[in-house]
């Protein structure tokens, strides 16, 4: 017997007719200094 789960997430922009009603947050943007780091480890690997 196969026993299998399935997990789905929904990450579509809901919009009010949709029954969302809360403002959207901010969008987050990577700190410059970050960003830099995280290029210079991932350079040559992809």
């Amino acid at each position: 017997m196969n026993l299998q789960s399935v997990c789905g997430i929904d990450a579509t922009k809901k919009i009010p007719g949709e029954g969302f009603k809360r403002a959207w947050p901010p969008l987050i943007k990577m700190d410059e200094a970050v960003q830099a780091k995280v290029e210079s480890i991932l350079k040559g690997k992809i």
